[in-house]
């Protein structure tokens, strides 16, 4: 009941906010700032697409080679199952959650199965702040003024001090003292025995500096991809300003607090852009396009979710 009440309260917040903004939007430039993009500069960005999680898996497979060898085709299977799950079935179960459950289901160990996404995540999550604090040196003028620099600065800052949690031993122990006290469920132990598979990771720089390397990539790849289908949309904006822009978007929409970020990201997109020269209806579009086309896209993990033998019984043991 309580997921039902969540799901619905996120609908009606996505479904608001982009009720707001197309109200202040000319649908009729809207609809023809959208037939703009010529139909091969969609497959084009579909291919981005599809690069970027490519090094993604990459990057996974790069971190789970220290506890288990799993073929990189089936690595890749399991992370287009992922963005699947992500994108159509974002409230039922996350597509961290199902990528976990699969490999548990090809490796019998959950520890490390569900450890390695954690570290598949950080370290993509590492390469989008150090993006985004490098393109902040040129670009904080544009924002001062504005709330935004106290929003980076919320984000960056706790992101710092949860790695400092995580990586510093005594900072952890101190962490797990407080946590002693609760007594939930043995979430402790759980807790403890997540975080020493984690710690296995400290002492393998290179796997580390490998996977932040793919995540750069990663990164950029995706800011490339806005950019090209923001030229194939007129925006005329400079791809410092995406670089920037996009770390920003990406962030806001992980508040989980709408249906996969709809609405919460297009209004950035719409206040970001439009600071910088760009329409609302071209800010807009370029938001809702790039998420239809990677949608359309995570097809192929619902494909792949049924050729791997997936069954509804399998989303509701996740559920």
């Amino acid at each position: 009941m309580r997921g039902a009440l969540g799901t619905a309260i996120k609908i009606a917040i996505s479904a608001v906010i982009l009720w707001a903004l197309f109200r202040n939007v000319d649908l009729a430039l809207f609809y023809k700032t959208a037939a703009s993009v010529r139909p091969l500069s969609v497959v084009a960005v579909a291919f981005i697409l599809i690069f970027t999680q490519s090094l993604s898996t990459l990057r996974w497979s790069i971190i789970l080679k220290k506890d288990m060898d799993v073929g990189y085709l089936r690595l890749l299977s399991i992370y287009f199952i992922g963005m699947f799950f992500n994108n159509f079935l974002p409230t039922m179960v996350g597509g961290d959650l199902v990528k976990g459950y699969f490999l548990f289901k090809s490796s019998g160990r959950g520890d490390v199965s569900f450890a390695s996404i954690f570290m598949d995540r950080y370290s993509g999550f590492t390469a989008l702040m150090a993006v985004t604090s490098i393109a902040l040196i040129s670009g904080y003028p544009l924002i001062a003024g504005t709330g935004l620099p106290f929003f980076f600065a919320l984000v960056i800052g706790g992101f710092v001090a949860g790695s400092l949690f995580l990586w510093i031993s005594p900072l952890h122990n101190w962490v797990m003292r407080m946590l002693a006290r609760i007594h939930f469920y043995g979430i402790n132990k759980k807790i403890d025995t997540f975080y020493n598979v984690l710690m296995s990771y400290k002492g393998r720089k290179d796997i580390l500096f490998k996977a932040f390397v793919c995540s750069l990539f990663v990164q950029c790849g995706v800011i490339a991809g806005y950019w090209f289908l923001g030229s194939e949309l007129g925006l005329g904006v400079g791809a410092g300003y995406f670089f920037l822009f996009i770390p920003l978007t990406t962030a806001i929409s992980m508040l989980p607090i709408s249906l996969s970020g709809l609405g919460i990201r297009e209004g950035a997109f719409v206040y970001l852009f439009t600071m910088v020269g760009a329409s609302k209806e071209q800010a807009l579009t370029l938001s809702l396009m790039w998420f239809a086309i990677m949608a359309i896209v995570s097809l192929i993990g619902g494909v792949e979710y049924l050729r791997m033998g997936g069954r509804r019984t399998d989303a509701e043991d996740l559920a």
